[in-house]
């Protein structure tokens, strides 16, 4: 593999929230996070304002600082893809896309323009940033 600059992580500061697959697709998010739906009823929101979600009263909102995440160019996605990951990317984007990333659970927020965000669980992102390397 040719040399490259090593991915670096940063711990996210953001919000869990679950709650009626509606009440997030109706909800306005602060400005300036940026929204992750792990699943129809899960989101996790990157950023510091708290967020609220008016059309579920029992909505579950609490501070996550369990994520850990790199940004990536297109060219370390393409990299990344090629050497570290056995499953297909999806090919329109944006996207989000899971699974073992050098074995090792993780997420890709994929962008329109080819980059990503590299979600991993804080506990992994030693293991990760050791395996990408």
């Amino acid at each position: 593999m040719p040399a490259c600059d090593p991915i670096s992580f940063a711990t996210l500061p953001g919000w869990r929230i679950i709650a009626e697959p509606a009440a997030l697709d109706a909800a306005r998010w602060p400005e300036g996070s940026q929204p992750v739906r792990i699943s129809p009823d899960d989101l996790f929101l990157i950023g510091d304002p708290e967020p609220e979600v008016p059309l579920d009263p029992h909505a579950i909102i609490a501070i996550e600082r369990g994520f850990s995440a790199a940004r990536l160019t297109a060219a370390d996605v393409d990299r990344i893809a090629l050497h570290f990951i056995e499953w297909q990317l999806p090919a329109h984007r944006p996207a989000l896309a899971q699974g073992q990333i050098a074995g090792v659970p993780a997420k890709l927020v994929l962008h329109p323009d080819g980059s990503a965000l590299l979600l991993v669980g804080c506990a992994a992102r030693h293991e990760l940033e050791d395996r990408l390397a």
